[in-house]
């Protein structure tokens, strides 16, 4: 998890990219920040990403279909918007695969761009041609080359058939079936009933013409657990269903609207060998199972690092979400006026007030810190990716269960802190918060999937606590190659740390960042150890495996995952700070690191006593820290946020503005709405139904 080496980037380099802000009713604040706000980008960014941001930008400011709805539009309309700007992005290339090998980075900028605009038109587009090339680059064979070109081309448009109705997180109970046929050299896909139908397809409902199908693999009748196929659904040319498939839409969600979510049912599906996507595994012509891997553990290991992409890509959006509200948020909150010391006094910006800050500037603090590892998470995903095409890497399985454990534990921990950050901005922005045309509410409702999908989350962190509690046996013993992202650095002298107690009297030692993280240390390694002796207890009193995990959820299990993937973004966070080049800035950052890392730590406080860590007056210390830190970080908070702010027509929010103009833009907003001061169409029944009495019954 070493933080990236960056190449020098001028001042004038910047200033090409991020002109002068306007003037007006942020200066004030802009002019207490100690630092420069275009050259903290940098402790994310490079060069070449913010190029390519900005020549994203640009082609979505100056092309037609981009333009933004005066109004909200039918579901229809959503959706035809967001498939025509798909096809339009997709014909730019912002992004050719050459460039995407000599810097992965940009594939995290190309995402932020596109989420800081329109989040439906960006989720089609990676559904529909990245996220399914990419599994069959590395799930298929050279016969797939053909749909490859076809996806890349946009010939055809694919999707993920995962989720059935009746299973969602449960894989192994899945029910729709391929079952082999030798003497066809096909496969016959089944679904027996309804419950069986995969479900909440994205980019299914009306436009994708092929499927890459989760299902059973039966052959010579022995069930082969669940594999993938690449499997026809319409006709690229017509785009009407081929015989034996039923496909649809499922109708209207809470969010992300321009995404037709879909479902399909198959009636004895015939469809080519070939369809199978089993690099890792599937069967002959004769229909006898062959995989590569002698280990099954080693199978697993190379096919879930592949399958981690989705939840690696989560923590990007996420991160987008509550990056555009805090942006939003922070600015309205410095030119919001209320009350004063007292009733003669100028009123205060409502950024000064203690209840404001403790509500925003921690989220202010997580943002960075989820930017930073995002970047970072996405850009070795895409890395491990790329190897694994070329068979350059030889600790693939490794690589892909500690991506998998990871994912499983940091996509939570992003949707969550989007999900409660979000709400927080909307609430601090009182009731102009609830204008749509703040651009709050939408990014809310957005977000929401990002706690369900690609597995929902509670059930998710199972993934990475089974594996943290098969490593803790092995904690003296840890070898760095085994797991090569670094994340088990906290088990190294677990015993040790374990028996110290915080020795800590001071508020300033409290929030110190370098004792934060040894306190994370100590609380991870606690966590996992306390669900080890839980799950050797119930085992011992004769629980079964599924008793043992059923209740070492609460409390345990669910908390260990979670204070894993913690501790590993404060860790890089922390790491990345210490190694950036400008003292104005790492200045900032460390008081940036030192709010994230008391704010989350907090949450844990109940953990840190019951374990003997903290004694006394220590958790008072840690809340009066983050409330001083807030307090300073209160200067630098609009600088902080114009350094994440995309431009305005992305923000697209009449409080967020860069100009601090928040009145004059709802004022503009109220006023040119569509027959905002029109008489309604209907206004004779309001005549009508006020004098109408209806007769006694």
């Amino acid at each position: 998890m070493e933080p990236k080496k960056r190449e020098y980037v001028s001042d004038e380099q910047l200033k090409q990219y991020f002109p002068d802000l306007p003037t007006g009713k942020l200066d004030d604040y802009r002019k207490k920040a100690s630092f420069d706000w275009r050259r903290m980008k940098l402790v994310y960014d490079d060069l070449e990403s913010i190029d390519l941001k900005h020549r994203i930008w640009k082609f979505f400011e100056e092309t037609p279909v981009f333009k933004h709805a005066d109004k909200s539009v039918s579901l229809d309309e959503e959706r035809h918007i967001a498939i025509k700007r798909m096809y339009s992005v997709q014909n730019e290339a912002f992004l050719p695969i050459d460039k995407l090998v000599m810097n992965p980075q940009c594939y995290e900028a190309e995402t932020e761009a596109m989420f800081m605009y329109d989040s439906s038109m960006t989720v089609k587009l990676s559904l529909t041609f990245r996220m399914c090339s990419n599994v069959i680059r590395g799930n298929g064979r050279p016969v797939h080359s053909q749909i490859l070109d076809d996806l890349e081309s946009g010939e055809i448009g694919g999707c993920f058939a995962l989720t059935e109705v009746a299973h969602g997180s449960n894989a192994k109970g899945m029910r729709t079936t391929a079952t082999y046929v030798p003497e066809k050299k096909q496969f016959v896909i089944h679904t027996p009933d309804f419950e069986a139908a995969k479900f909440w397809v994205g980019c299914l409902g009306k436009c994708a013409t092929h499927a890459i199908l989760y299902a059973m693999l039966y052959s010579e009748g022995k069930n082969h657990g669940l594999h993938m196929f690449v499997v026809p659904i319409r006709d690229p040319k017509t785009l009407k269903p081929y015989p034996g498939v039923t496909v649809g839409d499922i109708g209207e969600k809470i969010g992300l609207n321009g995404i037709d979510n879909g479902f399909v049912m198959f009636d004895n599906y015939h469809v080519s060998k070939d369809a199978a996507l089993d690099k890792l595994g599937g069967v002959d012509d004769d229909g006898n199972y062959m995989t590569p891997f002698k280990d099954p553990n080693k199978r697993f290991g190379a096919s879930m690092g592949i399958l981690s992409g989705g939840r690696v890509h989560i923590t990007t959006i996420s991160t987008a979400y509550l990056q555009k509200a805090i942006v939003i948020a922070t600015r309205y909150s410095a030119v919001r006026r209320q009350f004063g010391p007292d009733d003669s006094s100028e009123e205060m910006p409502v950024l000064e007030y203690q209840q404001q800050q403790i509500r925003l500037l921690p989220y202010l603090a997580s943002t960075y810190a989820m930017r930073i590892f995002c970047n970072w998470f996405s850009e070795a995903h895409v890395t491990m990716v790329i190897n694994g095409y070329a068979g350059a890497d030889d600790n693939a399985a490794n690589r892909g269960v500690e991506m998998h454990a990871l994912s499983s534990a940091v996509k939570p921990v992003f949707g969550w802190a989007a999900r409660d950050g979000i709400q927080n901005c909307r609430e601090c922005c009182g009731g102009h918060g609830y204008l749509k045309a703040a651009g709050i509410g939408d990014l809310r409702n957005d977000n929401d999937a990002n706690c369900t999908y690609e597995g929902e989350n509670s059930l998710l962190l199972q993934q990475t606590s089974r594996w943290l509690l098969s490593v803790w046996a092995a904690r003296g013993r840890i070898n760095p190659a085994d797991y090569p992202y670094g994340t088990l650095t906290f088990l190294n002298g677990a015993d040790k740390v374990l028996a110290d107690k915080c020795r800590w009297s001071s508020t300033k030692e409290m929030v110190d960042p370098a004792n934060l993280v040894y306190m994370y240390k100590w609380l991870t390694a606690f966590t996992l150890k306390q669900t080890a002796e839980k799950t050797e207890r119930l085992k011992k009193a004769g629980k079964d495996d599924f008793q043992t995990r059923n209740e070492t959820q609460s409390y345990n299990a669910v908390a260990l995952s979670i204070v894993y993937g913690e501790n590993a973004i404060l860790n890089h966070f922390y790491k990345t700070v210490l190694e950036f080049e400008d003292v104005k800035c790492k200045n900032v950052l460390l008081k940036l690191v030192s709010l994230y890392g008391a704010f989350i730590l907090e949450k844990h406080l109940a953990t840190l006593y019951i374990g003997g860590f903290l004694s006394g007056s220590q958790g008072v210390l840690l809340r009066e820290g983050i409330l001083e830190l807030c307090a300073a970080v209160c200067p630098e908070a609009v600088a902080l946020a114009d350094t994440l702010a995309p431009p305005d027509f992305c923000l697209k929010s009449v409080l967020g503005q860069s100009d601090g103009e928040a009145y004059k833009h709802i004022q503009s907003s109220v006023m040119t709405y569509p027959e905002s001061m029109s008489r309604p169409a209907w206004w004779r029944d309001v005549i009508h139904w006020r004098t109408y009495v209806p007769s006694k019954l």
